[in-house]
């Protein structure tokens, strides 16, 4: 009877441990990330001068002016990123005035709607940036004095539009997570279709001490 070659073997039986160890792994992050606990990061915006995003009077009526204080610990500063693309306060919605994509359009608060002018993109530049008008989230006149009104503007790349914002605590590509679709993908392409990409970047953005360890080499 033929011995199958010793080198063949080997190579198939790494194949096979390589789809165990994936399957494993997909499964142990499925199984973790789907008994997290759904959490909104939550903490202050700081900008220019190192003031704060701040709800004017802290006042959740609709309506109520976003400005630019001196950070003071109170819930008019403290500003959530729940992963669906809004910076909520008070209950509300970082939101454009009138919809507006115009450079100079002020922002508000108002009742979270999903609308495309309460969708803001928090990048690993420090930029909040609005994807409907693609402006940024800009200090009026560059002027650090406290009640200065937000704005967005052209992204200019301006110390008054650079913010330290929380970090998301839902959906999108954590900043930081080296891994893309593509690449989980190919590392899994076997995986039960239950386990998904959208699934592991949430409860990263939950967790995100897994995706400020390890390389990417």
């Amino acid at each position: 009877m033929a011995t199958p070659h010793a080198g063949r073997l080997s190579g198939r039986r790494v194949a096979s441990v390589r789809t165990l160890i994936g399957a494993v792994l997909a499964a142990l992050l499925a199984t973790l990330f789907a008994t997290a606990p759904a959490q909104a990061a939550d903490g202050q915006i700081t900008g220019l001068a190192g003031k704060c995003v701040d709800v004017a009077g802290a006042d959740s009526a609709n309506g109520t002016a976003v400005q630019l204080y001196d950070c003071n610990g109170t819930d008019a500063q403290r500003w959530s990123n729940p992963g669906d693309g809004t910076l909520r306060a008070l209950g509300k919605c970082l939101d454009v005035v009138d919809r507006s994509t115009a450079d100079g359009a002020s922002v508000q608060l108002w009742d979270c709607s999903g609308g495309a002018n309460q969708q803001w993109v928090v990048t690993a530049a420090h930029d909040i940036v609005n994807p409907a008008a693609d402006k940024c989230l800009d200090v009026r006149d560059n002027n650090s004095a406290n009640a200065t009104r937000l704005q967005i503007w052209t992204c200019s790349g301006g110390a008054n539009q650079k913010w330290n914002a929380p970090a998301s605590g839902g959906g999108g590509n954590p900043s930081g997570f080296v891994v893309s679709e593509a690449q989980f993908n190919q590392m899994f392409p076997g995986r039960n279709a239950f386990y998904t990409y959208s699934g592991l970047t949430a409860a990263l953005g939950a967790y995100p001490g897994f995706a400020t360890t390890g390389s990417d080499t």
